[in-house]
């Protein structure tokens, strides 16, 4: 089967999917039908990456002192939002709309702060959706060199429910793996493209460098080579997360084949083998300049049927900046007392 049919078919199952949503984060460690409201004194600001936190001193309802926290989102993020980290003042009072933390009466994910000085500083709607909105590069070339921006949900694209197509191994595999305790991120881990291309709120650039293609995710400072001027994949290629790339141009879109990965995750409940392989296709929408990134993985020994998954960017304006992840915080270092 020729490549142009390949992804005929990839195509046609690609706008055949449901939409779903790939960032199980927020809804697996918080409550968006519990909403808290937490006043109190800044005890302390945590601004880092890959989450960001801030610790109130506060009265419960028996009248006793506590110290609640709440999970904010990466500083990386912050920083896009104008929230850097003076914005918050160990001392000073603040007022939390937040979101109740599943597994840790003490916790809370940052919705909305109300500040001593009168400023408001806004994530989440009420409704729990992160809000992000990038300063658009409108009026540029269509191509997929640039920097860029996914979008939010709904319309940032498709994922697969991947537990759907397991095989017996592979659901014996998936059922050992927790998400919620072993999120590779913890240890600052970009975990795969799939994975480097869903983080919100972060920009991504696309460059060529001579006979190779540079894909820098800020997130985790991921950079990825896609090597232009190779048919195949070099044997003694070192397996790593991110695996080793090769491309090809097919009119003004870029076909991109990667394989030799380590065996882990694709994202944190979606596991591999090291024989799994992705393909992509980067794409301009011709009516709206937006890039389409769509993608097929194949992983026979875990899965009955190639996956299919998209993810839809923005041009913009935003400079890349550094994420300097600090490993074990997060999630983890709330839920699972080994990883901080």
């Amino acid at each position: 089967m020729n490549k142009r049919l390949i992804f005929i078919i990839f195509a046609t199952c690609y706008f055949q999917l449901e939409l779903t949503f790939s960032h199980h984060g927020f809804n697996a460690h918080y409550d968006v039908s519990n909403p808290v409201l937490i006043e109190g004194t800044i005890k302390d600001f945590r601004y880092i990456n890959p989450h960001s936190f801030v610790y109130v001193e506060t009265t419960n309802t028996d009248g006793e002192q506590e110290t609640r926290w709440c999970e904010m989102q990466a500083s990386s993020q912050l920083r896009i939002k104008g929230i850097n980290e003076n914005s918050l003042r160990v001392g000073d009072r603040i007022r939390i709309e937040g979101f109740q933390a599943r597994r840790d009466p003490l916790g809370c994910e940052f919705g909305t702060g109300y500040l001593a000085d009168g400023n408001v500083l806004s994530l989440r709607t009420g409704s729990g959706s992160s809000m992000h909105s990038p300063p658009l590069d409108e009026g540029v070339p269509q191509t997929v060199f640039g920097v860029w921006y996914r979008k939010s949900f709904p319309g940032a694209g498709t994922d697969p429910n991947s537990t759907e197509y397991l095989t017996e191994l592979g659901a014996r595999i998936s059922a050992e793996n927790n998400p919620l305790t072993s999120n590779p991120v913890y240890r600052c881990s970009p975990i795969s493209p799939v994975r480097a291309w869903s983080q919100p709120g972060l920009p991504t650039e696309i460059r060529k460098e001579d006979d190779r293609i540079i894909i820098h995710h800020e997130f985790m400072d991921t950079e990825r080579v896609i090597h232009m001027n190779m048919d195949d994949h070099p044997p003694n290629v070192a397996r790593s997360e991110m695996g080793h790339s090769i491309g090809y141009y097919e009119g003004d879109e870029i076909i991109i084949d990667t394989a030799m990965f380590s065996e882990g995750v694709v994202r944190s409940d979606f596991v591999r083998t090291t024989n799994f392989k992705l393909t992509e296709r980067l794409r301009i929408n011709t009516d709206n300049g937006d890039l389409e990134v769509t993608w097929r993985a194949e992983d026979p020994e875990y899965y009955t049927e190639v996956l299919y998954g998209s993810r839809i960017l923005v041009r913009t304006t935003l400079a890349m900046g550094r994420y300097d992840c600090a490993p074990g915080i997060g999630h983890g270092a709330q839920m699972d007392p080994s990883l901080g």
